[in-house]
């Protein structure tokens, strides 16, 4: 890659990382106030980072972008350290698991040809198993250094249904939003390619800022 290439993809990770980041910030604490339906949060924030990550990927065509935008998002989730009252593993745990969907996304890229519309239900529901299949092992090598076991005290119901019910879900509503942004065309219209540096930190700013204010509420 050129330099020019390598500052396209840090300028538009930067935005729509951010961009998640605010998602994750505003979407995802109201998420977890729903009293009608809870576990809501589950549900919606990975299809919600799926779509960040896949609009990055389209402005660049390269996999690495996907990494790299998830790793803004992880980095404005570690703001917690920075205020009282999180445990670290609490801190840690949601940016590891934002990593983790970036991983597991770009491996199924590399299997199959996203730009060809080559992802189902299948594929959509494989990433969504995948990354919380990932976190599972994680959570389970956490256990046995006895650093937290946290996950595994939550019981056999809420393993099941963060496994399959969530990642089912999950599947639907990227399917969903697949179809509806294939028959609108939005696939084919890249939103970020012209904008520039100051934009992607300005995002980057307000998202971080928005984040201290929304913890520390």
């Amino acid at each position: 890659m050129n330099r020019e290439t390598i500052k396209k993809m840090a300028v538009i990770s930067v935005f729509w990382g951010a961009l998640w980041g605010i998602a994750e910030a505003t979407l995802g604490y109201l998420a977890h106030l729903v009293l009608i339906l809870p576990g809501i949060a589950g549900f919606i924030m990975f299809p919600i980072g799926f779509y960040f990550m896949t609009r990055a990927y389209r402005e660049t065509g390269k996999t690495l972008t996907l990494f790299a935008t998830a790793a803004v998002a992880a980095s404005i989730k570690l703001v917690d350290f920075f205020l009282p009252g999180l445990s670290p593993i609490k801190t840690i745990n949601p940016a590891v698991c934002i990593l983790m969907e970036s991983l597991v996304v770009i491996l199924l890229f590399k299997m199959v040809n996203f730009e060809k519309g080559i992802f189902r239900f299948r594929e959509a529901f494989t990433v969504s198993i995948g990354w919380r299949l990932g976190f599972v092992f994680y959570s389970f090598l956490l256990l046995v250094f006895s650093i937290s076991g946290e996950f595994f005290q939550m019981g056999g119901e809420h393993i099941l249904r963060f496994l399959l019910l969530e990642s089912i879900i999950n599947a639907v509503i990227i399917t969903a939003y697949l179809k509806a942004e294939k028959s609108l065309g939005w696939n084919k219209k890249p939103l970020f390619a012209r904008a520039g540096l100051a934009i992607s930190f300005a995002a980057l700013t307000a998202a971080i800022l928005l984040k201290f204010i929304l913890a520390s509420s």
